[in-house]
């Protein structure tokens, strides 16, 4: 059973994630803090495998160099590097809209996902500097998965797909 643990962190109140199984963790989005991030793990006592990003814009990545000098080992995933991590399963979506390179991690065994900023409580994240027809091909592949999953954004508080699709006014008509 995986646990999930939020550290907000920064200017923007980024969400930063850190998953485990009670000993191996993954870090998704070292926003900004990386001594807080770095702090927790090891109050926790856990051994980071993996780093996983959702998208590169600075308030999701700002620690990430910091955070990979401390754990050498760990595996580097984003929508480049679709890398496996040993010890989680997980499937990588590509959602792209809000950025070019935004992916979502799905955990099906958990049903849980982590959207960084394709998807929030109640709204979407901003796609101005992209095209809105490829933000709506990622959106109508969102609502077509299992109502059941709970989703943990890039910022704000976590939802469900079934939640998203009755209440978040972006999703009607799609």
């Amino acid at each position: 059973m995986l646990k999930v643990l939020c550290i907000v962190n920064g200017s923007l109140e980024e969400n930063c994630y850190i998953i485990h199984n009670n000993k191996n963790a993954l870090i998704i989005d070292p926003g900004s803090e990386g001594e807080k991030i770095v702090s927790k793990i090891n109050e926790l006592q856990l051994r980071v495998v993996g780093i996983l990003i959702t998208h590169h814009h600075f308030d999701h990545i700002g620690a990430l160099e910091y955070i990979k000098s401390k754990y050498k080992n760990a595996i580097y995933v984003d929508y480049k590097n679709k890398n496996s991590v040993p010890g989680f399963e997980f499937k990588i979506i590509e959602n792209f809209g809000h950025t070019m390179d935004s992916v979502s991690y799905y955990f099906e065994k958990e049903k849980i996902m982590f959207t960084g900023d394709f998807v929030f409580k109640e709204t979407i994240g901003n796609y101005d500097y992209y095209n809105e027809e490829v933000m709506y091909e990622s959106l109508k592949r969102f609502i077509l998965m299992d109502k059941d999953i709970v989703i943990y954004p890039g910022h704000g508080d976590k939802s469900s797909i079934g939640y998203e699709i009755k209440h978040n006014p972006f999703l009607r008509g799609i």
